[in-house]
């Protein structure tokens, strides 16, 4: 406020004018809000500070989704170790399979080949296996198995491809509104400890354009309509219901 400070004798002969002329009701103009822009630049500015936080306050004011103990990213999942009883690699989680009626899934794993190609395809029971945290949040699985315990497991074959019964096909799929014409992204899918997928995370992009804010939605609002070639996935959700939900928080 330094521009503010005047001379003594500057004070002086504008407080002797002003008690000639009687204007008392100029002095407090000065100090009111209505004063000129020019008078108060750094007060509207601080004025244009606070309206800020107001407005980040608000938008904080959007329940925001934080994934509970024991609950994981798909993403994180696939591409995992699975580390067996001797302490070394036994497999390599290939991908989710997600169970029906929001029941559990199964592990699909990859037994052997290199750097998670090729191989064989098998699936384990969440059941199965121990999944931990390490410091980065990021899962760990292990098994009280050994190489040779994979042997008896029967192989994973899938009916189709695009079926949606796996993780890795819905995730990055552009999937319909309840309105025509109207897309969402599929981001991710948020698993349990046991294998069921509750929830889904996805942008509030239109046409599948992917923004940066994902949201959370409940999985058994996504559909899969079988077509004559390949399935196609639905959201039966308004925009308007997408734009209530809950901003996912990892």
């Amino acid at each position: 406020m330094k521009h503010l400070i005047a001379p003594i004798s500057a004070v002086a002969l504008m407080a002797g004018l002003a008690a000639c002329s009687g204007a008392d009701t100029t002095i407090e103009t000065a100090d009111n809000d209505t004063a000129p822009y020019s008078e108060n630049t750094v007060d509207d500015m601080n004025d244009t500070t606070v309206d800020t936080d107001i407005t980040t306050e608000t938008e904080l004011d959007r329940p925001v989704y934080v994934m509970a103990a024991g609950e994981m990213k798909a993403s994180s999942l696939i591409g995992d170790d699975i580390i067996g009883a001797n302490g070394e690699t036994i497999a390599t989680v290939a991908d989710i399979l997600i169970g029906r009626d929001m029941g559990p899934g199964q592990i699909v794993f990859r037994d052997g080949g290199v750097l998670g190609i090729a191989g064989e395809l098998g699936t384990l029971p969440f059941s199965s296996v121990s999944l931990t945290m390490d410091t980065d949040g990021e899962p760990m699985v292990s098994a009280a198995l050994v190489d040779e315990s994979l042997e008896g497991v029967a192989e994973f074959e899938q009916d189709g491809m695009d079926d949606f019964r796996l993780a890795s096909e819905l995730i990055g799929t552009n999937a319909e509104l309840a309105v025509a014409d109207t897309y969402s992204r599929i981001t991710d899918l948020i698993i349990s400890s046991d294998g069921s997928v509750k929830q889904a995370v996805v942008t509030d992009g239109l046409s599948g354009v992917a923004s940066a804010e994902r949201l959370v939605i409940d999985f058994d609002a996504i559909t899969v309509v079988q077509g004559d070639s390949e399935g196609e996935v639905m959201i039966n959700k308004t925009s308007e219901q997408l734009k209530m939900a809950p901003v996912f928080n990892d």
